[in-house]
């Protein structure tokens, strides 16, 4: 504190000049002050009709220019005159004073309100009467409420000599009526400790978050932005370098008595967050127990679902296998996730040593699956364990999905899972462009498997995709690539079948795509014989309904130059 703005504390120094024409307010005895203001504003033959207004401002005037003993003299008789109905005449009434002492705590310097409110807390016993301390309260709560958090923590600082009344602000500042946002408590909380008041940011923290837990971290108002009640974004904000909430619920969780309520508090602060980066997110999935996880996750679950699956996502990155069965374990017993198990282990299999994306490998699943067997895990885990390995389709080759299919043991679910496969492996070489021998190699090593039902659902969802995001421009060339493929690695069968199903589809392919199928089959390194890609226009395009559409087609291939081509569908309709 400057030595500036230690005489400004003072109470000989007046806050502010009064306004012109009230000058006589300054020098005035108490007595007449008050004596002059109620003839003021009742009316007389001296002062005129009744000026209530012109009271008020001459109070204002007596609060912001007066000493600060003044101003506890003049109040001095207030709680005497609440109480039995009368005031002496040389003193204010009660509803001035606390208008008085109000105006002075929010005009004058946090350090005159703190010292008013000092002497005003012994003039009223501590609050240890009987009577409480009203006046005292007041301006407490006008300061709390209302006075910016730089002003509050200067006020706490300046207060600290008067035992109880520290406490009184904290309390009143952390709670929900106070209308003050987590925003403005960790404002206070970072001006605090900067000012050396460590056990008071502290005590601080504890109320608001105590407040959090007992009635939630709700909007004071509809028109409050949602950031203003975001305390773990507002701490990380101003302070990055600290993790301040994830240091307190780790040490809070160290405690046994505490553990239940830090985990309630904890979802409840989640829930409130509004931006990146989740530090407490992060922690609670990275960092805690799968005990807190569970639990935690668990009241996330209802209501805000996406905060859940993001802690998920970060127990699915630990990287010790014994870590993740005792999450799955957990996850998996727990009534209110336990049907989101395979969502938990999809994000374990997404995720490669070091937490990179994956795919996890098919050796690491199986340590994995091992450590489960060891843990006891029921054998649903191990089932949807594997299954959720064997639906991970980006990152794997074809050969390495047919293996992980084989994995699973129930043929209702290989079915399952073979046509999750069947979706995704289109949406990745359609949509994302992976390489269409990925493809290729699924189909042919699930014909030398011997499962002929995965190859037509495979076939059947390339040519026709469920996921109308699959049918992208540019689609039919990739279909009659991998086609082109098959024949070449002699799956004549499921070649054939497949350009059949992708030609005769009109709803879905139009002129333009039978013109790139056409000239991806007219290329050298296709093995698909002349007669037999002529046949094909002529059992499909051929066979159109829509004589618009097939006439359409037909003038494309011939303008291209394919006049075979569009013989053999005009063959077919005679």
């Amino acid at each position: 504190m400057t030595d500036r703005q230690r005489s400004t504390g003072s109470e000989s120094v007046p806050a502010r000049p009064p306004a012109l024409g009230y000058e006589w307010v300054t020098t005035c005895s108490i007595e007449r002050f008050v004596s002059r203001m109620q003839a003021i504003r009742l009316g007389s033959p001296t002062e005129g009709g009744a000026q209530p207004a012109t009271a008020l401002r001459l109070l204002h005037a007596f609060a912001v220019s007066r000493s600060i003993d003044d101003l506890l003299t003049a109040a001095s008789a207030s709680m005497v005159a609440s109480r039995s109905g009368a005031a002496p005449r040389d003193r204010l009434n009660y509803w001035d004073s606390v208008n008085m002492l109000a105006t002075a705590a929010l005009c004058r310097s946090p350090e005159q309100a703190a010292e008013l409110a000092r002497k005003q807390w012994e003039a009223e016993g501590r609050g240890a009467t009987g009577q409480g301390a009203p006046l005292t309260d007041g301006i407490v709560h006008d300061v709390a409420c209302q006075r910016t958090a730089p002003d509050v923590a200067v006020f706490i600082q300046e207060c600290r000599p008067a035992e109880g009344l520290v406490e009184k602000t904290l309390r009143v500042f952390t709670r929900p009526s106070s209308g003050r946002t987590n925003l403005d408590k960790a404002l206070l909380y970072i001006l605090l400790r900067d000012q050396g008041c460590d056990a008071e940011a502290s005590r601080l923290l504890l109320e608001t978050l105590s407040a959090i837990d007992r009635h939630g971290s709700t909007q004071a108002a509809d028109t409050d932005p949602a950031q203003f009640h975001d305390l773990v974004g507002a701490l990380y904000q101003l302070s990055p370098a600290e993790r301040i909430l994830e240091n307190w619920v780790v040490e809070q969780l160290d405690d046994a008595d505490q553990v239940i309520t830090t985990r309630r508090i904890v979802a409840r602060l989640i829930a409130s967050e509004t931006g990146s980066p989740d530090t407490l997110v992060e922690l609670v999935g990275a960092r805690l127990s799968w005990h807190d996880i569970v639990e935690i996750c668990g009241l996330l679950a209802t209501t805000r679902a996406a905060k859940c699956d993001e802690i998920r996502r970060h127990a699915a990155a630990r990287q010790r296998d014994e870590e993740l069965a005792e999450i799955v374990i957990a996850w998996h017993r727990s009534e209110v996730l336990g049907r989101t198990t395979k969502a938990l282990l999809a994000d374990i299999v997404a995720t490669e040593a070091g937490g990179g994306p994956g795919p996890r490998s098919r050796s690491r699943t199986e340590d994995l699956d091992k450590v489960l067997v060891n843990f006891n895990a029921e054998a649903e885990c191990r089932r949807l364990l594997w299954m959720a390995a064997a639906e991970h389709v980006e990152g794997r080759s074809g050969s390495e999905l047919v293996r992980l299919l084989g994995r699973v043991e129930r043929t209702s679910d290989r079915y399952r899972v073979a046509r999750v496969v069947a979706r995704r492996l289109t949406a990745y070489v359609l949509g994302a462009g992976a390489d269409p021998a990925m493809f290729v190699d699924y189909v042919t090593e699930l014909r030398a498997d011997g499962r002929s039902d995965a190859v037509f659902l495979a076939l059947k969802e390339l040519a026709d995709p469920s996921d109308e995001g699959s049918a992208l421009e540019g689609s039919a060339w990739v279909i009659a690539e991998i086609a082109v493929r098959l024949y070449a690695r002699g799956a004549e069968r499921d070649g054939w079948d497949l350009l059949e199903r992708c030609l005769e589809n009109e709803q879905r392919i139009d002129r333009h795509d039978v013109a790139a199928v056409v000239t991806r089959l007219r290329q050298p390194d296709s093995t698909l014989p002349e007669d037999r890609r002529l046949f094909l226009l002529r059992a499909t395009v051929g066979r159109w309904a829509d004589p618009h559409a097939r006439e359409n087609a037909v003038e494309l291939l011939r303008t291209i130059g394919y006049d075979a081509e569009a013989a053999e569908v005009i063959r077919s309709l005679r």
